[in-house]
């Protein structure tokens, strides 16, 4: 992932963005449930219930951005971990349909899990115990039933968090770049290999522009 995250930030020098450098990042507003509206809270909650949420947390905050430019842009760059059946599910919320990669992301979840599976069907990738504490105790290794993985679970969860937070937070602009989306004819993943043919700077001006919730 770390590879991956910063060619993509190479891509998007080259795009004319400015990258922060990561400690100014690290200090921008984590994404959290916290001043959204009631409805908002409940139905992230209603996630959480629904992916097996074993305490009783009202409210949530994510993680730190991937990404974050010199004009205020958030950008979250999402490789294999984040397509699954537990992502699939967070998508199917009513502030989903004011998201630009929401029919994408939808179609990545349902057909990119075998993907998912063999990136992060092993140690903490799988499970831990702060994940555990969340969702209750993991299934073995590639198993769905009953339990499945904890951390595939958070994960998905925090993804919605961000996502309702971009939506319902004025002066939040995000995106989010998926490994299996193309941008100007060129899929992502081949294009970030030390091998490809990298991507093309307006192409990727102009997929930001028309992906990014304002």
């Amino acid at each position: 992932m770390g590879k991956l995250v910063e060619a993509f930030k190479a891509e998007l020098v080259r795009a004319g963005f400015v990258v922060l450098p990561d400690d100014v990042r690290n200090k921008k507003f984590l994404a959290s449930t916290v001043g959204l509206p009631e409805n908002v809270r409940d139905g992230i909650v209603d996630h959480y219930r629904g992916l097996g949420g074993a305490a009783a947390y009202t409210n949530f905050t994510s993680g730190k951005w991937d990404i974050a430019t010199g004009d205020g842009l958030l950008i979250e760059f999402d490789e294999q971990l984040h397509f699954n059946r537990y992502r699939h599910r967070t998508l199917a919320s009513p502030w989903s349909a004011e998201i630009p990669w929401t029919v994408a992301y939808l179609h990545y979840s349902s057909i990119h899990e075998d993907e998912c599976v063999k990136a992060g069907s092993y140690g903490q990738k799988w499970t831990s115990p702060s994940t555990e504490k969340m969702f209750g105790p993991a299934d073995p290794p590639r198993t769905f039933d009953p339990n499945g993985s904890p951390r595939w679970k958070q994960r998905a969860l925090y993804d919605a968090v961000k996502d309702a937070y971009a939506v319902h937070t004025p002066g939040i602009s995000m995106t989010r770049v998926s490994l299996y989306d193309h941008i100007g004819g060129a899929g992502i993943h081949q294009a970030l290999k030390p091998s490809g043919a990298r991507l093309d700077p307006a192409a990727l001006r102009e997929f930001v522009t028309e992906n990014t919730i304002r």
